[in-house]
């Protein structure tokens, strides 16, 4: 049980200081890994190996789709909750009659979904952060015994 709570922590930890663009990417490459897992399970005739990964797929595609912001009204919004709402719909099938074009269908619209979260969501969040600049590093300190002072002011703080 400690075992547990140990991973449970790291894992919040962990997870607790990214964005949520961050968090969103994150879950669109475990819904492609799980929904390759589980194909993988349905070519090999794993049914233990395709449940497990289609039932963890449907729920990263059901937390996706929990984080659509529901004041949100627009076309966009409204397309893509309709699109997840169809997928998880469809999805529960392949676990009864191992149908490889769902699948494959599915894969399709998480991966263009995820190209897209990468190209205009997460670009701008780099364009928006603050750049590093660095200043060339001083080959040699200033002398205190240089007969003009460096261009800084001395400041006194009492305490």
């Amino acid at each position: 049980m400690a075992g547990y709570q140990q991973i449970n922590t790291y894992l919040n930890n962990h997870y607790d200081g990214m964005d949520p663009e961050q968090l969103i990417l994150l879950l669109y490459k475990g819904a492609l890994s799980r929904l390759k897992l589980a194909r993988e399970g349905i070519n090999e005739r794993d049914v233990k190996k395709k449940g497990e990964n289609l039932s963890k797929a449907i729920a990263i595609i059901s937390e996706l789709n929990a984080s659509v912001d529901s004041k949100m009204e627009d076309d966009s919004t409204q397309f893509l909750r309709g699109l997840y709402s169809a997928i998880l719909n469809e999805l529960p099938k392949v676990t009864l009659n191992d149908d490889l074009a769902i699948l494959k269908q599915t894969e399709k619209y998480i991966s263009e979904l995820k190209d897209i979260w990468e190209k205009d969501v997460m670009a701008k969040e780099r364009q928006s952060m603050p750049r590093i600049v660095k200043e060339p590093a001083r080959t040699s300190l200033p002398s205190a015994f240089e007969k003009t002072p460096p261009n800084s002011a001395f400041h006194a703080i009492s305490v």
